[in-house]
């Protein structure tokens, strides 16, 4: 890469930062610091790192601006969170006074290795994450893709770059993921905390339907209260049957259509 090209790229990146950046401060919740020589957002006695690579600002937006994962069932739980990514959505559930513990699960090292940071400098409440670098499945498997470094909130382990919308000038290398039987991870997690409520939250770029295959066939869907789930390529559809075979309500929000099918949030909850 010449010398031209390298500064019209850093120009570039340094105008998307700047955007990102003004855009969470004018929020007036968040603070831009710097730890190490990152900058860092601090909101709500939580700080985040990796925000301004990739999509982050973006997550960042959606969990701390717009509550997306916010509910209240008036007891202490346990959450399970699929598709960790940097660890923002973990952060914010083991924040909150109602959470005993949360279960995190993102299967590309290097994405997992942002939110072990992200959890390092958070030691006030990373105590109650247990973090584990695999996705989840339905069956033991491992696979190998082309990682999006600029873009992990889009990475899929059941699709192919070719169907995730993405910058094609974005730079790729290649890693191997583990993928663990989604039954038998969640059902050791729901043994041991018999006595608590669970919530799912779950945002896996595409895997979600053989994961709720694999929960509902060994009948682990009862012991969940609240699901908390981004569909995508219009699996909403096949999502929406489990959960009425299980004894769920549920609402539905699109918020995205694509070529590759309609992206949004389905919020579910156990029927008493």
């Amino acid at each position: 890469m010449n010398l031209y090209r390298k500064i019209r790229n850093r120009s570039k990146l340094n105008k998307r930062y700047k955007k990102r950046r003004d855009r969470l401060e004018k929020s007036g919740q968040f603070q831009i610091k710097e730890i190490d020589g990152m900058k860092i957002a601090k909101v709500n006695d939580l700080s985040l790192g990796h925000i301004f690579d990739g999509d982050g600002a973006l997550i960042a937006e959606e969990i701390f601006l717009n509550d997306e994962y916010n509910f209240d069932i008036g007891q202490a739980v346990v959450v399970i969170d699929i598709g960790m990514n940097i660890g923002l959505a973990s952060l914010y559930f083991a924040a909150r006074d109602d959470v005993k513990k949360v279960y995190g699960f993102e299967p590309f090292k290097p994405t997992f290795d942002q939110a072990l940071f992200n959890f390092t400098i958070n030691k006030k409440y990373s105590n109650k994450i247990h973090a584990f670098n695999c996705g989840l499945g339905a069956e033991d498997k491992e696979l190998s893709f082309d990682y999006l470094s600029k873009a992990p909130g889009r990475m899929s382990t059941v699709k192919t770059l070719e169907d995730i919308p993405h910058n094609a000038k974005y730079e790729t290398s290649r890693v191997t993921v583990q993928i663990k039987d989604a039954a038998n991870e969640i059902s050791a997690i729901i043994e041991k905390y018999a006595d608590s409520k669970i919530v799912l939250k779950c945002d896996t770029e595409g895997s979600e339907v053989e994961i709720f295959e694999s929960l509902e066939a060994k009948g682990i869907l009862k012991n969940i209260e609240i699901i908390m789930l981004e569909f995508h390529f219009s699996y909403d559809v096949a999502i929406a049957e489990i959960l009425k075979r299980n004894n769920f309500a549920f609402f539905k929000q699109k918020t995205v259509s694509l070529e590759t099918g309609n992206f949004g949030m389905i919020r579910a909850v156990r029927k008493m």
